[in-house]
């Protein structure tokens, strides 16, 4: 059974644009989708962040339905003309860039091989999926966490 070793005390583990990402979940038992980085039914990681709401969440969310709206209301006008492009979600641009470097205590080398942020109900929410799944003699896993690349200086270690 997995527990968290140590955290930050309120799981917050990057702010990126004004809105603080927290830790989740970790799921260690998830079946990967095919890629090149990964066999068809492989096993790996799935790591799990959302976006805390604040003031910033709010007005991002506003502007984004007021969007949608506008964009709909011009559809109706002009017809089915798709060159209007949809507004993208702000969680994209908040929560693509925050991910995790991911090591144990004997050495296995994880990469994230895929992913998804946002979505309809899920518009502040991201899961990376990591590859392999730890090996049975790791006793720890350590997550670093990284902005665009950039460490936060904020990690978590999981107890396997």
């Amino acid at each position: 059974m997995t527990r968290i070793v140590s955290a930050p005390m309120d799981l917050v583990i990057a702010t990126h644009l004004g809105v603080d990402v927290k830790l989740f979940g970790l799921n260690l038992a998830m079946s990967l989708p095919y890629s090149r980085h990964v066999r068809s039914g492989s096993t790996g990681l799935e790591l799990h962040l959302r976006g805390v709401t604040n003031d910033e969440i709010r007005q991002l969310d506003f502007q984004f339905y007021s969007a949608l709206e506008l964009r709909e209301a011009k559809r109706q006008e002009q017809g089915a003309d798709q060159t209007i492009p949809a507004p993208q979600m702000p969680s994209n641009s908040i929560l693509e860039p925050v991910k995790a470097n991911i090591t144990n205590d004997v050495g296995t080398t994880y990469i994230c091989v895929g992913g998804r942020v946002g979505g309809t109900g899920t518009d502040w929410d991201a899961t990376w999926i990591y590859n392999p799944y730890p090996p049975s003699e790791a006793e720890t896993l350590t997550l670093e966490f990284t902005v665009s690349g950039t460490p936060t200086c904020l990690s978590c270690v999981v107890e396997l």
